[in-house]
């Protein structure tokens, strides 16, 4: 029987980050430096979870651009969609891990191109849209942009994911909330759910937000499973995590996959996807870390076998 991949479209920034160590004495010592953005973290995953991926981006036509598309193209994500913008810096961030706890913080580069996104490319890739499984957005693009996109996605039953790293959205206007609540998952870590809906505890977001999916590091995840039951399952255990940069893109690249092939509960969905980011926090780097499909199924019927074993 031949298998049918779902076919995921995400829409967001390229750019490159380079990381470094900081030292308690406030000292820096560098490590590595790669392409590196939510969303094209986001659309690797989705592929080595065994997805048929595109991007659409946006580079400079600078050196950095350069190094963007061609370490894209090297992890086999097709950059056709990829629009070099003339006389434009591609975007440069500055990331610094943590050495005990392997947490990082990150130190933002200015961002003109996110703001290339705008409500004409709905129609601009609209046979492209309408041929996806799922898309994914970011809240850093423009708020009319995303607002169409969810918009059109919805009135065509595409589901979406909108991932929180900027506020856009105010769930106290109606036509804000509204349009969060047409997008199948929106997703976050607890600051981010934080930064969308103005509370602390998870439990409390989802009450109001039923498709977002919180992720609070090695407390696990919290989401609403086919009732509306809010839940929360714990993050898969592991003894060696040497950065945590990557872990919730590639938690969400590869839930978006497994929800499009629509095999497995939403509990089951959100522990694969857990497996995979587990995965990727064992290794130094994000585009070498993210794991493939057969990694992320092998550790899953490993580690829930044997826990189920130890239950019982």
């Amino acid at each position: 029987m031949t298998v049918k991949w779902p076919f995921i479209l995400t829409f967001g920034s390229c750019g490159w980050d380079r990381i470094f160590y900081k030292n308690s004495d406030g000292t820096k010592e560098f490590v590595y430096e790669e392409e590196g953005r939510k969303n094209s973290h986001q659309a690797l995953a989705a592929k080595r979870a065994g997805a048929k991926s595109i991007l659409v981006s946006f580079v400079g036509d600078d050196e950095i651009g350069s190094k963007c598309l061609e370490s894209l193209k090297s992890c086999g994500i097709e950059t056709q969609y990829v629009n070099v913008v003339r006389g434009k810096e591609t975007e440069i961030n500055i990331q610094y891990i943590d050495r005990e706890t392997k947490d990082y913080t990150l130190e933002r580069g200015p961002a003109e191109l996110s703001q290339n996104y705008d409500a004409s490319m709905v129609q601009e890739y609209k046979d492209l849209i309408l041929k996806a499984d799922f898309v994914i957005l970011v809240s850093k693009q423009p708020k009319d942009f995303l607002t169409e996109m969810i918009n059109f996605c919805y009135n065509h039953k595409i589901p979406t994911s909108l991932t929180i790293s900027h506020k856009k959205f105010d769930i106290k206007n109606s036509e804000d909330f509204d349009t969060l609540k047409k997008c199948t998952v929106i997703a976050g870590n607890t600051e981010e759910g934080e930064l969308l809906t103005g509370l602390c505890e998870p439990d409390e977001m989802l009450k109001i937000l039923p498709n977002l999916v919180i992720t609070k590091g090695a407390e696990g995840v919290w989401f609403s499973d086919e009732t509306g039951k809010v839940c929360h399952e714990m993050a898969v255990k592991t003894d060696n995590v040497v950065e945590t940069n990557g872990a919730g893109d590639t938690f969400i690249g590869n839930l978006v996959v497994f929800m499009s092939e629509k095999q497995n509960s939403v509990k089951e969905n959100i522990k694969k996807a857990m497996c995979a980011s587990s995965l990727e926090i064992q290794k130094m780097g994000v585009l070498s870390a993210i794991p493939e499909r057969e990694q992320t199924e092998a550790l899953y019927e490993s580690y829930y076998n044997l826990n189920n074993f130890k239950q019982s």
